[in-house]
């Protein structure tokens, strides 16, 4: 995973707003659970998914 940086604090705050006022969601491609990490990491570096790819901690 890698992290990185895409603006201040306060266009993260306009954009959270955005999103519940206009109640928008995540396009989601697939949930993996934490045991197959590996198998989401090949999944997404295939880039044949659109939108995110999920792993779950529970």
């Amino acid at each position: 995973m890698k992290g990185i940086s895409v603006g201040t604090r306060e266009y993260f705050e306009d954009l959270a707003r955005a999103v519940e006022v206009n109640g928008l969601r995540p396009v989601i491609s697939q949930v993996f659970p934490m045991e197959k990490v590996q198998e989401a990491f090949r999944y997404m570096q295939g880039g044949s998914h659109v939108g995110k790819v999920v792993v779950s901690i529970r």
